[in-house]
């Protein structure tokens, strides 16, 4: 079982790839002791952990993004019966008992997103860090160069009335959507904001294009970015040439029909007036989420898989195969080499109406069937 901790922040302690197993039930014991059941193997992960399976790698086994929510990735085996469980009124002293079922056995991959509200998005050196740092008590490294940032810094920003949480996001380059740069390692991340503020570098002598190419590798990696609400913030306008740069594409930003602010994250003009706008949008597009939700049609999930349930086909070659819970359990813990463990698995199928299926599928006496993976002679 994997159970979601908010104290945890990293996936560390998984980076050895090794197996994590939980320990055997008990053995059964004289007197007709029952073997004791095994503990649950718990581990622990962060918050915002999403868990796949390796040959589905495509569909998320589970996405903990609470605290205490815990999905159960692999069961344990079922347990076997002692000798006197087979006991008849012609055989009162079985000579057989019934071992336990293997383990479920799963390779996984486990994949941490950030959860923030609000996501910076901008080139590398747009000024992101700085402004998350004007808005927060967060501290990210801020440097004059590309990729200062190396990982995600979250912040919370407190108005007084209301607040959120923000994260400064690796800067993006053009091909990140293919995983040049930073690439995935940085877009996974903003799957679970809800707005994005896109900061721009007026100094740049080409901020259009630079805002283009952003919101062109945020349609490229898909997953909903480019449908996310957007802020613009122009910042560096304590630099003359960024102030220059607003007047001069005053009108080509206007047609952008995306809300804006001019900004200088290093001197926090107009910071205050950014976040309490990214808040409104935030609450809207939280107004609507839930309301998505609402309307959402409910789903009848089938009911649990009885034990006594089974299936059968021919296989690749040309053997019956019968499938099901109760019989690939059978044929797993008991020993089908002997003949009293045999009798009795032939004697169980036959009472759950499997001969009448096999004789259909023209399953004759002597035959070969195979049943959890064993081969057996139907009798």
């Amino acid at each position: 079982m994997l159970v979601a901790r908010s104290r945890l922040s990293t996936l560390e302690a998984f980076r050895d790839g090794r197996a994590r197993e939980a320990l055997p039930g008990g053995k059964g014991g004289g007197n007709q002791k029952r073997g004791a059941s095994a503990d649950d193997l718990v581990l622990q992960v962060p918050v915002g952990t999403v868990v796949y399976d390796v040959t589905q790698p495509d569909e998320p086994l589970a996405d903990l993004t609470e605290d205490g929510a815990e999905v159960i990735v692999a069961r344990g085996g079922r347990g076997g019966w002692g000798n006197l469980r087979f006991t008849t009124p012609t055989r009162q002293a079985p000579m057989f008992a019934q071992s336990g079922a293997e383990p479920q056995r799963r390779s996984l991959r486990l994949e941490l997103k950030l959860l923030a509200d609000v996501g910076l998005v901008g080139l590398p050196n747009a000024g992101k860090s700085t402004l998350l740092t004007a808005w927060s008590e967060a501290r990210p490294k801020i440097g004059a160069y590309p990729f200062t940032t190396l990982e995600p810094e979250l912040g919370v920003v407190n108005l007084g009335y209301d607040s959120f949480v923000a994260a400064d996001m690796p800067g993006l380059i053009e091909g990140a959507s293919r995983g040049v740069g930073l690439g995935h390692e940085f877009l996974r991340h903003i799957e679970r904001t809800r707005v994005l503020v896109h900061v721009l570098d007026m100094t740049s002598d080409t901020p259009l294009e630079d805002y283009a190419l952003i919101n062109h590798e945020l349609a490229e990696f898909g997953h909903g970015l480019a449908q996310k609400p957007q802020i613009l913030a122009l910042n560096k306008v304590d630099v003359p040439d960024g102030e220059a740069q607003i007047e001069l594409l005053r009108a080509d930003i206007e047609r952008l029909g995306v809300r804006w602010f001019v900004i200088s994250a290093a001197t926090r003009q107009g910071t205050r007036e950014l976040a309490q706008a990214t808040l409104e949008m935030l609450r809207r597009a939280q107004d609507d989420a839930r309301k998505v939700v609402a309307e959402r049609v409910p789903v009848l999930t089938p009911e649990p898989t009885r034990r006594n349930r089974f299936e059968v086909e021919v296989g690749r070659d040309g053997v019956v195969e019968l499938d099901g819970p109760t019989p690939n359990w059978l044929a797993q813990t008991l020993n089908l080499e002997q003949l009293e463990p045999r009798l009795e698995f032939l004697a169980r199928l036959r009472r759950m109406g499997v001969e009448r299926v096999l004789k259909r599928h023209g399953v004759s006496p002597g035959d070969m069937i195979r049943v959890g993976g064993v081969l057996v002679r139907w009798e």
